[in-house]
């Protein structure tokens, strides 16, 4: 049976449809990497948002941003602020942060106030860029760890491997 053009054209949709659900996707954890080894950066407070969405030519009316709050000198708390056109209201996610250091490269281990796993990105702040920077830890680690110190021991010796971070970078700016 021959494929036509428009069937052809669906079936490749779809793969792609599937391709962009799956992929995005940071490792999780049931265990951080450690309880916070690196402090918070006492400005690291604020409002942030994603750089494309404050450069881009076209501004983004309600952009998705977070709001960052220092618990103590090792916690933080992010509120993921998302706007909803079907209400026109934000609804809020809250994360709890706490940042590591891994021979020299800071980590944030990022926990949603609902779930009991951490999502685990690089994680660099330039203060005087006014900028923070994260790569995802790719969800192609398939192992699972007991202790952080079984997760840390892992990420020293994988993290300068190509495929442990996924192509997702993320700069975001002040709001």
């Amino acid at each position: 049976m021959k494929l036509n053009f428009f069937q052809k054209a669906l079936s490749s949709a779809g793969l792609l449809a599937i391709v962009v659900l799956l992929a995005g996707c940071p490792f999780s954890s049931s265990v951080p990497i450690d309880e916070g080894t690196v402090k918070v950066p006492s400005d690291l407070p604020g409002q942030w948002m994603s750089e494309s969405d404050k450069d881009s030519d076209e501004p983004v009316e309600n952009p998705t941003y977070y709001v960052i709050s220092k618990d103590d000198k090792y916690h933080a708390t992010a509120k993921k602020m998302e706007y909803s056109s079907s209400d026109s209201t934000y609804s809020e996610t809250v994360y709890h942060l706490t940042f590591s250091d891994v021979n020299g490269v800071v980590f944030m281990n990022a926990r949603d106030d609902k779930e009991d796993t951490y999502s685990l990105y690089k994680f660099s702040y330039d203060d005087k860029a006014n900028k923070i920077n994260t790569s995802e830890v790719t969800d192609y680690i398939k192992e699972t760890f007991n202790s952080s110190k079984e997760l840390k021991d892992f990420i020293i010796k994988n993290m300068s491997n190509s495929y442990f971070f996924t192509n997702t970078n993320e700069t975001y700016v002040r709001k």
